[in-house]
């Protein structure tokens, strides 16, 4: 593996003009602003929540991080109905006749951690399914391939070996730490390096891919951290080292946070982008990932739980 980043404090310091504009994608880019304005709209032609949500059935939350993500979840949602807390938005409806909530965390962890957790206790959800776009660490990933999350680890939770000042920085040189969760067996938080899907969830999502080929999906290790990496040489570290399959802001968050609430989890996630074979960044895929998602549910409303009869 090729050494790296020796040097990048002083490779910052001396950066040309020319090389500064050479950083990819645009900040205004990962926002994908520009296609925004009609679901904000839409937003406002919503009715408002009076009251607190009231359902016999615990609903299924799909969670997006900004409008692209979520657009198309909640015009497939009947009698939609917006909620509002600490100014996190989350809408209410029904899908194939049963409760459903989509919540737009807004973009990186905290935010998702925050939303996330406020919608457990605000919804009571039987499952939560976190879905977007994801840059690729895998070489053999294209844009628009789905990556269903058998597990998730956080990319930037790590302790860094020694080195003494002025030798440069090793990324590479790097453990994972995990972050802390509760345990419901020893009844204590502690480290987890890394949060699996839930079984049910995981094997539902494959029965839809199997059986609507249009879609590319794989298994694969999403890599959650508020960075967007655009160094090659990083991202086939962390693709070699922890089997990541792609990178994105929220995840492993909402994994955590559904794990200290004992509630059913998945990420799903679709690349816009994939810096190991190109530098190109195509978030309208983010309709790939929500079109595959509704089959998701779907199949798990009628195969798990009407035949549960979840209350």
């Amino acid at each position: 593996m090729k050494k790296f980043l020796a040097t990048i404090c002083a490779a910052f310091m001396l950066m040309t003009p020319a090389q500064a504009e050479d950083l990819g994608v645009e900040l205004s880019d990962i926002g994908a602003g520009e296609f925004n304005t009609p679901i904000e709209k839409f937003y406002a032609t919503l009715p408002q929540a009076k009251g607190d949500y009231k359902s016999r059935q615990r609903p299924i939350i799909i969670e997006g991080a900004m409008n692209t993500e979520t657009e198309v979840l909640i015009r497939a949602l009947k009698n939609p109905v917006a909620y509002r807390e600490l100014n996190y938005l989350f809408v209410a409806g029904t899908y194939k006749d049963y409760p459903v909530v989509i919540v737009r965390t807004e973009i990186g962890m905290a935010n998702a951690a925050a939303s996330t957790a406020l919608a457990i206790k605000k919804f009571n959800p039987v499952a939560v399914i976190n879905q977007g776009t994801a840059g690729g660490h895998d070489p053999a990933l294209k844009i628009g391939d789905i990556v269903i999350g058998e597990r998730s680890f956080d990319n930037t939770a790590y302790r860094s070996a020694y080195s003494a000042a002025g030798v440069g920085i090793d990324l590479t040189k790097q453990e994972n730490i995990g972050t802390y969760a509760y345990d419901k067996t020893s009844g204590k938080f502690q480290a987890y390096t890394e949060y699996f899907s839930d079984s049910t969830l995981f094997n539902i999502a494959f029965k839809v891919a199997n059986a609507n080929k249009n879609f590319n999906v794989v298994s694969g290790v999403i890599g959650t951290g508020n960075t967007w990496l655009e160094c090659v040489d990083y991202v086939n570290f962390l693709h070699e080292k922890y089997g990541s399959s792609c990178e994105e802001m929220e995840t492993n968050v909402a994994a955590q946070i559904c794990q200290n609430a004992g509630i059913p989890f998945i990420g799903i996630r679709v690349l816009s982008d994939n810096v190991t074979n190109s530098r190109e960044y195509v978030p309208e895929t983010a309709k790939v990932a929500q079109d595959f998602v509704l089959l998701v549910v779907e199949n798990y409303i009628r195969d798990v739980l009407k035949i549960k009869g979840v209350r």
